[in-house]
């Protein structure tokens, strides 16, 4: 049976990174990664070979931004990255790009956290996005659908949508919360702690096949990516690596996890043997 693969390292160089935090995986098998510092999204084959990059160029400007986020658009052959101007600051801009770092359009966000995060609600055709205390759901031409304040302790981590067009998010601190496409919340679940099942910190999130939920658990004594029912209840730790942050599920069930803390800067692939046994 395949294992597990572990890519990547601090650096400049293709293949290197220096904090990447988002990922994505598209339906003929190709990982996108934000290279946050190196301004630039890579594309990795789902063995982590590198494959491309491209600059996160801001369209009808002379700049590139940095980028946080990326979500696989409806139409294939597109994606969104969602990036900063500056990093300690809060204008952000969302940009379309083709699968080969060709910037199509854009729209301008104000972030308030470093940390923001993005998803494409394909079933709607509306972009996702997350930041602070603040859920945003926005049409392809920038348009506001609507905008929900949530209940978070550090910020949102990572966002989500399911098959039934409902929003999921990490609090940042202890809950996976459920929102309908109002902006209305469901439920959460999670409470604080090491135990099995607990969620200190959680970050990136994605769904199995199955509607399960994964979560990335970034506390430093956790290092874990942990599955869940749709209903919150924990069904077991897939994984135990360094400082998971992103995570984003294969066409196939491989599972890809991003591994941006100081001193890692890697990526993992885990096979679907792993993940969906």
């Amino acid at each position: 049976m395949p294992e597990k693969i572990t890519f990547g390292g601090y650096g400049k160089r293709p293949g290197k990174f220096r904090y990447n935090y988002g990922v994505a995986v598209s339906a003929d098998n190709e990982i996108y990664m934000t290279d946050l510092k190196n301004k630039r999204v890579q594309v990795f084959s789902m063995n982590g070979t590198y494959l491309r990059l491209f600059p996160t160029v801001v369209p009808g400007e002379n700049m590139t931004m940095f980028p946080v986020s990326v979500a696989l658009d409806v139409g294939p052959g597109y994606l969104w990255v969602l990036g900063k101007r500056r990093l300690y600051y809060s204008e952000g801009h969302v940009v379309q790009y083709s699968k080969n770092g060709e910037p199509i359009k854009k729209f301008e966000v104000s972030l308030g956290s470093f940390h923001s995060v993005s998803a494409m609600d394909v079933r709607n055709n509306k972009v996702i996005l997350g930041y602070e205390h603040t859920i945003t759901m926005v049409d392809p031409n920038g348009s506001r659908f609507w905008s929900s304040n949530v209940s978070t302790e550090y910020g949102i981590g990572g966002v989500k949508w399911d098959t039934e067009g409902n929003i999921l998010l990490t609090d940042g601190y202890k809950t996976v919360q459920m929102y309908n496409q109002s902006g209305v919340k469901i439920f959460e679940f999670g409470t604080y702690g090491k135990a099995k099942g607990q969620l200190p910190h959680p970050r990136g999130i994605c769904l199995d096949s199955y509607g399960r939920i994964i979560v990335t658990n970034s506390m430093s004594k956790n290092n874990r990516v942990d599955m869940f029912t749709r209903q919150g209840e924990f069904v077991r730790t897939i994984a135990d690596i360094k400082g998971p942050w992103g995570v984003a599920m294969g066409p196939c069930g491989e599972l890809v996890v991003t591994s941006p803390s100081k001193f890692t800067y890697t990526a993992t692939i885990f096979p679907r043997h792993m993940v969906l046994p």
